[in-house]
């Protein structure tokens, strides 16, 4: 980024950070801080510049308007002496965090666009959040959603329940959500009938009706088909296999089975057995949450701050009530900057919607663009001021 980019960018977040209605997280002053600047480093070489802390809202916005930073952090966890060296912050607590990330749900991000990765971490979200009310118990009020400013979201869980929470206890919560180490066994109890009925919801119920799609697909398979699909799935012998295509086309079975009454296969323990590892790999990969398990289980991470801007993409880090995810478009929403005029020299192909319009830039052009979406490109690196 040449300088005159860096300066018109940075002026454009002051001019942000002059009039927007910044939202700090509680407890600030036990908080640490860390910001990057727009510094003559910016952006080849990032510096975090942390271990700041503030006594008061007001003393932090007053920071973050003189300095109009390109990123703004705060840790999740709170401390004595927010402003010490880490050995000697004495730690107190700290809320757990939940990241949410493109990179975390798809493997090549090249072959998709940044709209397309936008809507799949929403999709994968709003799983989430599923999972922190219904699996979990949370009520909304307990739950802050953000949209990071680029491709995910952050779930802020501030409740007095969780600050005390060690990395152990954060990774088990991560390992339930990816169905880690689960098996559908394990949500049955038996009834004097010797049938098996389902006692919990969340994981127990996904891996149930994972159930009741695998015998269903099975039912509708040639039989030597089905007996070549289970044995692929499930590791059984072929006899064990023809018991389950018999229980999967027998309506009545499957009609008790689907009633939460499944047979408990007791003659035949291993047909259980592979059915349900099988059903919960099947499930875990179709329907588990990717949140970023080192930072749900790090009790001392840094998180962006709701209502700053985010530097590689001038969005906003912004806060959302829970049902209004549905309806979010950040590449409208997110977007803070006006409609004036702006000069630009090309420097890669990109292209983008945003507020709607589509933008696609060649590589060595000169382009007059709003505001808005220059201030995404220089961001992105994409293009350089034309003075």
């Amino acid at each position: 980024m040449r300088e005159e980019t860096r300066r018109f960018v940075h002026a454009g977040f002051r001019r942000y950070y002059n009039h927007a209605r910044l939202k700090p997280p509680g407890e600030v002053w036990m908080r640490e801080w860390g910001f990057v600047h727009f510094d003559r480093y910016y952006p080849a070489k990032v510096v975090m510049r942390r271990h700041k802390a503030f006594n008061s809202d007001v003393e932090l916005i007053n920071y973050i308007r003189e300095y109009a930073p390109a990123h703004a952090y705060h840790s999740a966890a709170i401390y004595k002496y927010p402003a010490a060296p880490m050995g000697r912050k004495e730690w107190l607590g700290a809320d757990l965090i939940f990241d949410l990330d493109a990179d975390h749900i798809v493997s090549d991000l090249e072959k998709y666009s940044y709209e397309d990765l936008l809507e799949l971490v929403k999709r994968e979200a709003q799983k989430l959040i599923g999972f922190l009310l219904n699996d979990f118990g949370f009520d909304e009020s307990d739950l802050e959603l953000v949209f990071s400013g680029s491709r995910g979201y952050h779930i802020h869980i501030t409740a007095n329940s969780v600050r005390q929470l060690g990395s152990r206890e954060r990774r088990e919560i991560v390992d339930y959500m990816t169905a880690s180490g689960l098996e559908l066994g394990a949500f049955l109890k038996h009834a004097r009938d010797g049938n098996l009925i389902l006692i919990s919801e969340g994981w127990g119920e996904r891996l149930f009706n994972g159930l009741i799609r695998f015998l269903h697909e099975i039912a509708d398979l040639p039989e030597e088909e089905a007996i070549v699909s289970i044995r692929k799935a499930t590791g059984m012998d072929k006899r064990q296999a023809k018991d389950v295509i018999r229980i999967a086309r027998d309506e009545t079975v499957m009609n008790r089975i689907e009633s939460g009454q499944l047979p408990n296969f007791s003659r035949l323990p291993a047909v259980w057995t592979g059915i349900a590892r099988s059903v919960t790999r099947t499930v875990s990969v179709e329907s588990a949450d990717r949140p970023d398990e080192p930072v749900t289980s790090d009790i001392k991470r840094l998180i962006r701050m709701p209502t700053s801007l985010h530097g590689k993409s001038s969005l906003q880090v912004k806060p959302l009530e829970i049902d209004a995810i549905a309806d979010f478009d950040p590449l409208k929403d997110a977007v803070v900057f006006g409609d004036s005029d702006i000069k630009l020299r090309v420097m890669h192909d990109a292209d983008i919607r945003l507020r709607g319009e589509h933008y696609r830039l060649e590589e060595g052009e000169t382009v007059t663009l709003p505001e808005y979406a220059a201030m995404y490109f220089m961001c992105r690196g994409v293009a350089e001021l034309e003075v």
